[in-house]
């Protein structure tokens, strides 16, 4: 019976430990799974188009963890028949495996996953793991701190065609630390020769519903991804390969997200290839053999998911103009490439604002402490914005329902269930709002006189094939806003963000003024319009977003929280994750900022003091700091602060006991020599000395104010 091939040479260290990890199992416990919500770490982008995906599993709804059981160094096997669950399934090209895990705390682990076919022979009665077909290589994953429940997604290094069941595999390949207390799942339905596990060749393959170890209370959680029926035949038309991002022209600062769009609607993509040149030949950035994409249809449950894309960090490449080059092969062997000049930045001018972060309080006179890696940075300026403890971009909400009619009735509300398209709609909605707000702000041309806003949305249903796909992809959204923009004067500039946070969002929204579409995965898949935002961080940490709901075309506030992987809206009846915001910001808009300083000498680090002068007390502010570089090239970051004084520290009190001691003094040495904590308060209340500047004079100054040599510390 084969379990691994060389590639699992290694497990042979673990063997001495057999004994001891065979006993352990013994202590196993089952505890009922209290979350339904799964965070995702992935090896690479997920793959194919929603239309393409068939998800594989042997198991039904995930509702035990089975504790005190993971060890490492050990593998896992779950048998896997697509026909269960893909129509015309076979021949079925598999090109991920996911195995959904608990942890209860954050660490490493090192995972690869295997196919192997099925053994219907040696055991009588029961399939168990025969021969190996295909190991992906392994890889080094984190596991967020605070822990969860994860699915854990491993791509096959090639995509493998199989034309019969088969056995998925995930080995997990280091020991695991206890205190991490990793846990595998199960549903509640036992069934023998399906869950597999297996630390040592003597002991061999173990059942997991079926051993003398402790029986599992239903199957392994597991499952596949891959494309039934061979990923399309000859009637798929050739690949047409754009490139969505970098635009061209676009100046990129040391790393950039890569995404490549087949626009022929082929569904035999096999992947795409990015590759660089700086004037010689071509070198491989990275392959993407995942392009599923989400289709936002406002009714279905979506996975999220990049499209083919990537994220390349190019900070070890010298600086200058390249040429990029996306090219897309599907699985007939055809190819289609797409092509961007772009001039590259390694080291970028962004003075990154380490002092105060987003969502702290502040009361100046205080210090605004900056750090940059670029080797030439020029200056640093900083500037302040007010924020609105409500604000609200104007926009004018809009119906899904009252366009995609077919019968000539518009006030039918063109459900789907009545053979019309109204349903499918928030993509053309969010970009007609989108457009209207821009021709609200004077930018003349995206709206023509006569147009109304539901001419406008069926443009945009054409240019999406939102009937077509009854649904929006986000590469159809993005291509068909920037195509419509360049027919209406190229009057707009278009920016993507991946797995955005509040703050992030705000700052597009309220301090830059872009007008920003945010997609959700989930259920159902939709895309809303942010319209603005309201008071201030919530005690349980969430926060206020108020959009456009184009599921009856009213504005809404929704709540929004942080997991350790992204962040979700409360949308409809549950939380659902923001995949993808989409910016329009029209050519030369130029919001009003305040010129709070500048540092034009960052031998002793960058810093800016920020004045009282035209802030009040308990209001919010945009603290944006630019940098320039001796090229002239520019870079910037946003924090959004609250001007609070109310909690006033006492001065020389950093660790927040209500007195000024030596203990004091220890926190303080510690934060500045061993990357100890930040006093209470913040960084900058370590500068004692009022000197602008946080270093060892700090120090030299709070002893000689302990022995009563010198006043108390500013802060």
């Amino acid at each position: 019976m084969s379990y691994r091939s060389p590639a699992a040479a290694t497990l042979i260290l673990l063997f001495t430990f057999s004994t001891l990890m065979a006993e352990g199992r013994k202590t196993a416990r089952v505890e009922k799974l209290d979350t339904s919500t799964a965070g995702e770490i992935r090896a690479g982008s997920p793959s194919l188009s929603a239309a393409d995906t068939c998800f594989v599993t042997d198991n039904g709804v995930i509702v035990y963890r089975i504790g005190q059981w993971v060890i490492g160094q050990e593998l896992y096997k779950s048998f896997m028949d697509p026909a269960n669950s893909c129509p015309d399934p076979y021949p079925f090209t598999v090109t991920e495996v996911n195995m959904p895990m608990y942890f209860a705390d954050g660490t490493q682990i090192v995972v690869s996953v295997d196919l192997e076919t099925v053994d219907y022979n040696t055991v009588p009665g029961c399939t168990v793991p025969g021969i190996v077909l295909s190991i992906s290589q392994d890889y080094a994953l984190e596991v967020p701190a605070g822990g969860g429940m994860f699915n854990i997604w491993i791509p096959l290094d090639t995509p493998v065609v199989v034309n019969e069941p088969f056995f998925a595999g995930f080995f997990l390949g280091n020991v695991i630390d206890p205190a991490a207390g990793a846990e595998v799942l199960c549903d509640s339905v036992p069934v023998p020769c399906r869950s597999f596990n297996i630390w040592d060749e003597s002991i061999g393959w173990i059942d997991l519903v079926n051993n003398s170890y402790y029986n599992f209370p239903g199957n392994l959680a597991m499952e596949v991804s891959g494309i039934p029926g061979g990923g399309g035949g000859s009637g798929d038309p050739e690949p047409q390969a754009v490139l969505l991002s970098p635009f061209p022209n676009q100046v990129l600062y040391e790393t950039a997200d890569l995404w490549a769009w087949d626009s022929s609607g082929s569904s035999a993509i096999d992947f795409v290839s990015f590759e660089y040149s700086g004037g010689g030949a071509f070198q491989e950035i990275g392959r993407d053999y995942d392009d599923y994409s989400s289709l936002r249809d406002g009714v279905s449950d979506r996975p999220s998911g990049n499209g083919l894309a990537t994220t390349w960090n190019f900070s070890g490449l010298s600086e200058g103009t390249y040429t990029l080059k996306a090219t897309i092969y599907d699985t007939l062997g055809r190819t289609s490439s797409a092509y961007a000049t772009v001039y590259l930045e390694p080291t970028p001018p962004i003075a990154t604002i380490t002092t105060p972060d987003n969502g702290d309080d502040i009361c100046p006179p205080d210090t605004v402490i900056m750090s940059s890696l670029d080797e030439d940075i020029y200056f640093v300026q900083l500037y302040r914005a007010a924020a609105q403890s409500t604000y609200s971009a104007g926009l004018i909400s809009m119906s899904q329902l009252t366009v995609g009619d077919v019968n000539g009735n518009p006030d039918d509300g063109n459900l789907a269930a009545n053979g019309e398209f109204g349903t499918y709609y928030s993509g053309p909605v969010a970009a007609t709002v989108a457009m209207q707000a821009w021709n609200d702000r004077g930018i003349t041309g995206l709206v023509a006189g006569m147009d109304t806003r539901e001419t406008i949305a069926e443009e945009f249903a054409v240019l999406f094939k939102t009937r077509e796909n009854l649904g929006t992809y986000d590469e159809d959204l993005l291509s068909g806003m920037q195509g419509y923009s360049l027919d209406h004067g190229n009057t707009l500039e278009f920016d993507f963000m991946r797995n955005p946070d509040y703050y992030e969002i705000r700052s597009w929204v309220e301090e830059e003024q872009r007008i920003v579409i945010l997609g959700l995965s989930g259920s159902p898949a939709v895309y809303l319009v942010v319209d603005g935002f309201r008071d201030w961080n919530h005690p349980d940490s969430n926060q206020t977003v108020v959009v456009t709901n184009p599921l009856n075309g009213t504005i809404v506030p929704l709540s929004m929280r942080r997991t350790p992987t992204h962040s979700e809206l409360y949308f409809g009846i549950s939380w659902q994750r923001i995949d993808l915001m989409v910016s329009l910001l029209a050519r030369g808009w130029a919001p009003e900022r305040t010129l709070v300083g500048a540092d034009f000498n960052g031998d002793d680090g960058w810093s800016v003091s920020l004045s009282q002068n035209g802030m009040v007390e308990g209001s919010l502010y945009f603290l944006q700091s630019v940098g320039r570089d001796a090229s002239s090239y520019e870079g910037s970051m946003t924090t959004l602060v609250k001007y609070n004084c109310t909690g006033i520290y006492p001065q020389g009190d950093y660790d927040d006991n209500g007195v000024a001691d030596i203990a004091d003094l220890y926190l303080l040495v510690n934060f500045l020599t061993s990357d100890g904590p930040a006093p209470e308060g913040g960084a900058a209340r370590a500068d004692a000395n009022c000197d602008n500047y946080v270093n060892i004079t700090d120090i030299v100054y709070y002893v000689n104010f302990l022995f009563g040599d010198a006043a108390a510390p500013c802060y």
